[in-house]
């Protein structure tokens, strides 16, 4: 098959995914750039099956497209948005941070890469913690799983959707980062990865922030808003 007769540099210039599922099988593709695939696999008795899946299995995509997500109950959103953020924080992240730290330079990198994954990872807890937390609430009112459901609510008095939808918006946690490894495109093929890397990054933060833009707030504001409305007909009339 053509692709074990190609060399690791070769193979992971054709496609950058390819570095991740090497490393998976234990290769480190950047000490290895010149060297064949077939030769490295023989030396490491890695057979020509587990690379095949190893391959597949990095290449695909396993993400719902808009529409089916649009379909799907809130609850099962956030389910789908906390999958994603478990991903982020232990596999996607560790791992451009050890490619990082295994790159000879970068040094503005080495800096500034561990400061943004600290408070990418904060973020996350918080919105699980906080927003997330309160949409549960909501969920679980709907449904009549809570008994006294104003009092449910008044734990999250602080909360208000609207202000949350519009500052998330706002957010571009990626700029810095994205900005300063376009700097070093043109570099050896460990720093051409890293930078493959942070830009699949970049769209999938891009694709989970559209997912809570138009998915997740949109569904949300309008069981807030059922909810509420319920509540004060119910008030009104006791």
């Amino acid at each position: 098959m053509r692709v074990f007769n190609l060399t690791i540099g070769s193979l992971v210039d054709e496609n950058y995914i390819y570095a991740r599922a090497l490393s998976y099988l234990g290769v480190d593709f950047y000490d290895h750039h010149d060297r064949k695939l077939l030769e490295i696999c023989e030396e490491m008795n890695i057979t020509k099956d587990q690379v095949l899946k190893a391959f597949y299995l990095f290449d695909q995509s396993h993400r719902f497209s808009f529409k089916e997500l649009n379909k799907l109950p809130l609850q099962i959103v956030i389910e789908y948005l906390k999958h994603a953020h478990q991903q982020f924080i232990k596999d996607k992240l560790p791992y451009i941070a050890r490619l990082i730290a295994r790159h000879q330079d970068l040094d503005d990198l080495k800096l500034i890469f561990p400061e943004f994954v600290d408070e990418f990872v904060n973020h996350i807890y918080e919105e699980e913690d906080t927003l997330f937390h309160y949409l549960d609430t909501l969920i679980k009112i709907d449904k009549g799983q809570h008994a006294n459901p104003l009092a449910a609510l008044w734990k999250h008095r602080s909360m208000r959707l609207k202000d949350v939808f519009e500052d998330h918006q706002e957010v571009d946690e990626l700029a810095g980062i994205r900005n300063l490894a376009e700097e070093y495109q043109d570099q050896d093929i460990l720093a051409r990865v890293i930078l493959q890397e942070i830009k699949a990054f970049d769209r999938e933060m891009w694709y989970h922030a559209e997912i809570e833009n138009k998915i997740l707030f949109p569904k949300a504001i309008e069981l807030e808003g059922q909810i509420w409305k319920r509540l004060t007909k119910l008030t009104r009339l006791n």
